[in-house]
């Protein structure tokens, strides 16, 4: 027996959808199964021996789980706090580190002098500077 593989392909891609969301006509297989080409699939599509699927919506039973929780404050404790701030400090130190790693290989390529990335490692410790762009803007002051 053949398989409808290529056909599928072929038609999710005249349909612009995924594969799982292409229906055949069990009652027109047959015609399906001689569709090699693109026109081919296009015609059975006119014709409804292939349609797609309608969309499958997301069930939202765990959101209205967890705002439910919220109402009755659960959740809110000290853990999820202390979650929040090993969350914030790892962004933290990813940034920095790149700031950094990046301020060092201008200096070792004598684009800016020790003294001014001293200055902008501080300022990157501050938070003045944000990323590498904010960076590049105060070496061209």
């Amino acid at each position: 027996m053949k398989t409808l593989r290529s056909q599928k392909r072929l038609a999710s891609y005249v349909l612009n959808v995924g594969r799982n969301r292409v229906w055949f006509d069990p009652e027109k297989l047959n015609e399906i199964k001689e569709a090699i080409t693109k026109s081919d699939i296009e015609s059975l599509i006119k014709d409804g021996a292939i349609s797609k699927k309608a969309v499958t919506g997301v069930k939202r039973r765990a959101g209205r789980d967890k705002k439910l929780k919220n109402k009755k404050e659960r959740g809110r404790g000290r853990g999820k706090k202390r979650m929040i701030l090993i969350n914030e400090k790892r962004n933290y130190m990813f940034k920095i580190r790149k700031l950094r790693q990046y301020i060092k290989v201008l200096r070792d390529a004598k684009i800016i002098t020790t003294k001014d990335a001293n200055k902008l490692e501080k300022w990157s410790k501050a938070g003045i500077i944000k990323n590498k762009a904010d960076v590049r803007a105060r070496i061209k002051k």
